[in-house]
Formats: structure tokens, sequence, C-alpha cells
């Protein structure tokens, strides 16, 4: 199976490559787009120094973290982006004549330009603004690849409700969107049930504040909750996509 990912995904990125002047205006606007955001935040710690505790070198480890996650999401499992539509356009259809699954092959269909923008930025921010050294290297590495199981997990389960809405085309885009913007502001400014919120149904804590946790003090209980995080988060997907999927094939669908 990994082999067969393993060619899918190199398609998908040679593909994404070929159009070269695409390629750089994608990459290069997502570098101007990560670096505005940067300057709002930095310019906010320029009048108010704190927020709940959360500095300028946390805040940019969480940037960091998350435009890392969202980059290696999107060059390596690219598909994950319209997976609802894809769903309700019927192009599973083809997949399902193959005798492999299906899932593995959905995300790999696709690498998204754009992406290769965030992998430069976070690494450019982790190394910068948020002091990391190249120590820390194995636990960041740990905690991205945490991160981006959940965040990955969580937008296949939104794109899973296309199997039973035919409104979930844009619906399980939103929720990822609005997942990714949950994720990037301070843990401190979550309380009650936004952070009941922040560590189920839109998981920001377990794609970006436990691994900042984890790196500013590295600790056994932060290790074991985000690994077991990530494979929860893993199995819940794989388990409502194979339901759909079984509704799929029965024809009861929503048609997009």
């Amino acid at each position: 199976m990994l082999s067969t990912y393993a060619a899918n995904i190199g398609i998908a990125i040679r593909t994404s490559l070929m159009d070269r002047t695409n390629f750089i205006l994608n990459s290069v606007g997502m570098v101007v787009n990560d670096l505005f955001f940067l300057a709002l935040w930095y310019m906010f710690f320029a009048g108010f120094r704190q927020v709940g505790g959360w500095g300028l070198h946390d805040v940019a480890l969480l940037l960091g973290l998350i435009m890392l996650v969202v980059g290696i999401a999107g060059v390596f499992f690219g598909g994950y982006r319209d997976m609802a539509a894809t769903i309700l356009r019927g192009e599973i259809d083809a997949l399902l004549t193959q005798p492999k699954a299906v899932l593995p092959r959905l995300l790999a269909r696709e690498s998204i330009a754009t992406a290769w923008g965030d992998l430069a930025m976070g690494i450019w921010m982790l190394f910068t603004f948020a002091a990391l050294s190249w120590s820390d290297i194995p636990l960041v590495l740990v905690g991205l690849a945490c991160g981006t199981t959940v965040y990955v997990a969580s937008s296949v389960v939104y794109a899973s409700l296309a199997f039973r809405f035919a409104g979930a085309r844009s619906f399980a885009r939103d929720l990822t969107d609005f997942m990714l913007l949950f994720s990037s502001y301070p843990g401190s400014i979550y309380s009650g049930a936004t952070k009941i919120a922040a560590y189920t149904l839109l998981p920001a804590g377990f794609i970006v504040l436990a691994p900042v946790a984890f790196l500013r003090a590295p600790s056994p209980a932060t290790l074991v909750q985000m690994v077991a995080a990530a494979l929860a988060y893993a199995a819940i997907a794989a388990v409502l996509f194979r339901l759909g999927l079984v509704r799929y094939r029965r024809g009861l669908v929503p048609t997009g």
C-alpha cells in the first residue's frame, strides 16, 4: 500500500510542478499571505507584549507548526481538500473497480502548489521567531507527525458527511477552514465550551496546542496525549469513511 501511495503522490507532485509559472505564483502568494499574518501578530505584541501568558515566541511557534502541518498535508495528502466534492461528483466510481484501498488513493490524487509556500514559511518561522535549535528537530518531527495526522483525519471526517448530505460539498471545506482558524490563536484564550470544542469537534488542541506544550516542556504525559489523539482521530476517520463507502456502494448517497 505504501509503494502505491508513494507512486500516486509522486505523480500528483510532478503534475503540480508542471506549470512552473502557476506553481511559483501560488507558492510566493502563500509566503506573502503568511508574512502578512506574522506582521499582524508582531504589531500586536509590540503594543501588548503578552496575551494570556503567550509572547511572540510562543505564537511564532504555534504559527510555524500550523503552517508546516498545512504544508505537509497539502503536498502529501492534498486530496483531503476537495474530498467531499469528489465524493458527490461520483469520481470515486473508478477507484471502486480496483482492489486497492480507496481512501489512500483519494488523499494522494492531488498535491497543492500553495502548500510549498507554507512549508518554507513554517521552517523559517520555527528557526527564527520561535527560537528553536537543531536539537529540537526530533521533538518537532514528533509534534508534526501527530498534528498532521489529526488535521488530515479530521478533514476526512468532515468530508465523509458527503456520503449522507449533498450540502457537505462546501460545509466540509468550511469546517476544515474554521478548524484551521481555530488553531491559529493562543490556547490561553480558550475556556469552557470553546476549550471542549478545541479538543473534540475542531481539534485545534491536538493539531498545534499540544505540540506547542510538548516543545516548550517535553514530558511523557504530553507525548502520550498527542500520540493517543492521533491514533484515535485516524481510527475515527477510517471507520466513518468506511461506513460511508458502504452506503455509496449501495447507492444510498446524495448526488452533487
